[in-house]
């Protein structure tokens, strides 16, 4: 019979062993601007943006349109997209809803077997600044990868679209 103490380091590796990979965090953004500005006409510009970041805080993914569509839907239930790749073992899905106005709302990451791994709001900012005004919407969720220190995304990234 193994003593206590044999017991608690076999605990303790044990233990060890299960804890998760790095832990990441998916940003799905949107933008927008209006201006009035006399002789010249309106401007008005937009943006989209959906980036994956690591602990230290530098993207492993980021792509304003992943697989050359909308980060995120307002129509249906939102878009859901996988991405595969050197951080994990198995496929991710990304899903994010948006409101008419491109806003994300709702945003999740789930597991191959559609299992969530983490869910998050959407937030929006408007600012006003005299004749103009400009939005700033962003939705937030972390969840663990499968490995430590997901290399950058260099322009052949470690990570890519498969559907969606």
């Amino acid at each position: 019979m193994p003593s206590l103490r044999a017991s608690l380091l076999l605990l303790i590796a044990a233990t060890s062993t299960a804890v998760n990979g790095e832990r990441l965090k998916v940003v799905w953004s949107s933008g927008s601007f209006s201006t009035v500005s006399g002789p010249a006409g309106n401007e008005s510009g937009n943006y989209n943006g959906f980036a994956i970041f690591d602990e230290a805080g530098k993207a492993i993914y980021d792509q304003g349109t992943p697989d050359n569509h909308s980060p995120c839907y307002s129509t249906d239930d939102g878009r859901e997209f996988t991405i595969e790749g050197d951080c994990w073992d198995t496929p991710r899905k990304f899903k994010c809803k948006s409101n008419l106005a491109g806003n994300p709302q709702t945003c999740e990451v789930k597991d191959g077997n559609g299992n969530s791994l983490g869910k998050g709001d959407g937030k929006t900012d408007t600012t006003f600044i005299g004749i103009a005004i400009g939005m700033d919407s962003s939705c937030v969720v972390e969840f663990d990868a499968d490995s430590h220190n997901c290399p950058e995304d260099d322009g052949n990234g470690p990570l890519h679209v498969t559907s969606g």
